[in-house]
């Protein structure tokens, strides 16, 4: 979208110029430094643009600075769990374990912050793998044994049980 000495998008003075800077990002007090943050400065009115895909790398580890700041595990962990402790895949995941179609390629990517919620599940599936049956489980089909009975104070009477097993 920006090249060198192009068009300025606000003042429309040909003359950008790229530069490559370190930016710091702040949040809750926190410093982040991001090496090699390219931007684009107009000559004229020295409006500064950042580059496109500077922008989405840079949000990326953002993110993960976030999640850090706030005791979430990042990209990178939720991509150990999944893939060595649970051995699913992204889709596998993301259905069994919500936020979604394609959620776990997004918290995998930084694209998105997981929620406290799955943060804590995930840190419980990383300690004890094996509990990731309980949730497999929940959805299994339950196989139902009917049996009709006589009251027995009541013969002329039918009632119906229903047990459920479910395996």
């Amino acid at each position: 979208m920006y090249r060198e000495n192009g068009p300025c998008p606000v003042c429309g003075h040909q003359g950008l110029k790229k530069e490559v800077i370190t930016e710091t990002f702040e949040y809750k007090g926190k410093k982040f430094d991001y090496p090699n943050y390219v931007i684009y400065k107009c000559t004229g009115c020295n409006e500064e643009f950042v580059d496109k895909k500077t922008l989405k790398e840079s949000g990326r580890a953002i993110r993960d600075f976030y999640r850090r700041v706030d005791g979430l595990l990042v990209s990178d962990e939720i991509y150990r769990i999944r893939k060595f402790k649970l051995c699913m895949t992204q889709d596998r995941a993301s259905e069994l374990l919500g936020g979604g179609a394609k959620s776990f390629a997004r918290y995998e990517n930084s694209e998105i912050i997981q929620s406290v919620a799955l943060d804590n599940l995930l840190r419980i599936l990383d300690k004890a793998p094996q509990m990731i049956k309980v949730i497999e489980d929940k959805n299994k089909p339950r196989h139902e044994i009917v049996t009709m009975f006589n009251t027995k104070y009541n013969v002329s009477s039918q009632h119906k049980m229903v047990a459920n097993y479910g395996t």
